[in-house]
């Protein structure tokens, strides 16, 4: 040693070589981490827009179905003047819209579909700085005007119960990028989305076909009568599943009871509750002013509710018509229930009046 630094010996030196190595090592670890990091950060943010996608078109589905089933019955409902009743879809007449009920909700629903999933992919890009393929279509994240990416032959209504219906969305091709090009470890994602069946409901909308044929003086709102065990036991011709005489007293039936009053009880009164009916009128039906023999839904989307008050006496005068809705308009007869010698009567203090055909329909015997 002197005066001006260290003399290392051989085997001193020897001895910093593998510090020097190894710090030349563990900078390339920590390069290479980070690049892995960069890569799995990339693929997970990639991997979730596309997840996001598919989670968008269901929703969106969901929600365009219910509000094209709204804008429908709406349709209907204002279209009806006193100059022209005939405003329900598919039907003749100068104020009718002329359109099968179906294909305007799947027209509808396409449309805003359209536009959601435009919206949200382009949102998704701004924020992430990824590009987005989505039907074989690219969405320009500077693009103001809704792209066509899917159309209505791509969408399929069924209906499968009352209270709802599905649509279901056909695959389609979805892929992901990363936009910056610069990088060398961008992702990519492409995949086809399944096939979805998405249910809308129509519980809580307003049913045109009542409000139309009693002339604007009732109106109805689609509950479902909560007492029903659906195991299909109508479609032999007998109602046990009803259980709409479980319990007895004079001159009333429990649940026939509960049936008449409804879930929605207003200023106007009950509105009764619909029923599962496989002689009934589907939601689609009803749109269609359509009757039970002319009906095209399948036999478990049908539905039927009773008019509990006599809206179109004028019509019917003093005969005694039945109050299931579809038979209430078309003036099929009645007859009474009698419940330990009294008659059986409704929330609104008049008899209650039932086909015997409907009556076999619905497991209710003429006296108990």
């Amino acid at each position: 040693m002197d005066d001006k630094g260290y003399a290392f010996a051989p085997m001193a030196f020897l001895l910093i070589v593998p510090v020097v190595v190894l710090a030349v090592s563990f900078n390339g670890v920590i390069g290479e981490l980070n690049s892995i990091s960069s890569i799995v950060i990339g693929g997970d943010v990639t991997a979730t827009i596309a997840h996001n996608i598919v989670t968008a078109v269901e929703q969106d589905t969901a929600d365009a179905g219910r509000y094209s089933a709204m804008i429908a019955v709406q349709t209907v409902i204002n279209k009806t003047n006193i100059y022209d009743n005939h405003p329900f879809f598919g039907t003749a007449g100068s104020n009718s819209t002329g359109d099968n009920s179906k294909g305007v909700i799947v027209r509808n629903i396409t449309d805003m579909l359209n536009k959601n999933i435009t919206e949200t992919c382009r949102v998704l890009e701004q924020q992430t700085g990824r590009d987005i393929y989505i039907n074989n279509i690219y969405v320009d994240p500077a693009g103001t005007e809704p792209l066509n990416i899917f159309d209505a032959n791509d969408l399929e209504l069924t209906q499968k119960d009352p209270f709802g219906f599905y649509i279901k969305v056909k695959s389609i091709p979805i892929r992901v990028v990363q936009r910056d090009a610069s990088q060398n470890n961008n992702q990519s994602v492409q995949f086809d989305t399944p096939v979805r069946d998405v249910y809308v409901s129509i519980e809580q909308l307003e049913d045109p076909w009542i409000l139309v044929m009693t002339k604007h003086r009732n109106s109805s709102v689609i509950y479902r009568y909560p007492y029903y065990t659906s195991s299909g036991a109508i479609a032999g011709g007998t109602g046990d599943d009803y259980h709409f005489a479980d319990n007895k007293a004079p001159g009333r039936l429990n649940y026939l009871w509960e049936c008449f009053l409804g879930a929605n009880v207003t200023v106007m009164g009950p509105r009764p509750y619909y029923f599962p009916d496989t002689h009934g009128l589907s939601f689609f039906d009803r749109l269609e002013n359509r009757t039970p023999e002319t009906s095209g839904s399948p036999p478990e989307a049908r539905m039927s509710t009773f008019i509990i008050y006599d809206v179109l006496e004028e019509d019917h005068g003093n005969n005694p018509i039945s109050m299931v809705d579809h038979e209430y308009f078309a003036g099929d007869l009645g007859e009474v229930i009698t419940v330990q010698g009294t008659t059986v009567k409704t929330p609104s203090g008049v008899e209650f009046l039932i086909s015997p055909t409907y009556r076999g329909y619905l497991g209710l015997q003429p006296t108990y």
